[in-house]
């Protein structure tokens, strides 16, 4: 397993086919825990009981993730998955990496990009 301690959150939000993601992370070699991406608060209370390195969620939480992040000033990596023709603001993080991977994409472009921010 090559993320820091295996541990990916997986944030269910606004994503499409979450057992889908599932499935891959899981294929990928990975431990995978999902939970809800609102409120704040209960995300927060996750990321502190999981002590996650890496959560995958779609784009418009990555705002939400990397400002909890900073206030509990734990670095974590987010892959964020783009699911529309938006505009994409890459957030800049202090608190960790930052990927972004826009569907449809395979198991192994996913595992690469997890090995990738995971270093």
């Amino acid at each position: 397993m090559s993320a820091l301690n295996g541990k990916i959150l997986l944030i269910e939000d606004k994503l499409d086919n979450i057992p889908h993601i599932e499935n891959m992370i899981k294929e990928a070699g990975y431990e995978v825990f999902r939970a809800a991406g609102t409120p704040q608060e209960a995300l927060r209370m996750t990321i502190l009981m999981l002590q996650s390195t890496i959560i995958i969620a779609n784009d418009s939480l990555s705002n939400s993730i990397l400002s909890t992040a900073r206030e509990l000033n734990k670095e974590i990596s987010i892959i964020m998955l783009g699911t529309s023709d938006e505009t994409l603001l890459l957030p800049s993080s202090e608190a960790g990496k930052t990927a972004y991977l826009k569907a449809p994409f395979t198991t192994s472009v996913l595992k690469a990009v997890i090995d990738f921010i995971s270093r």
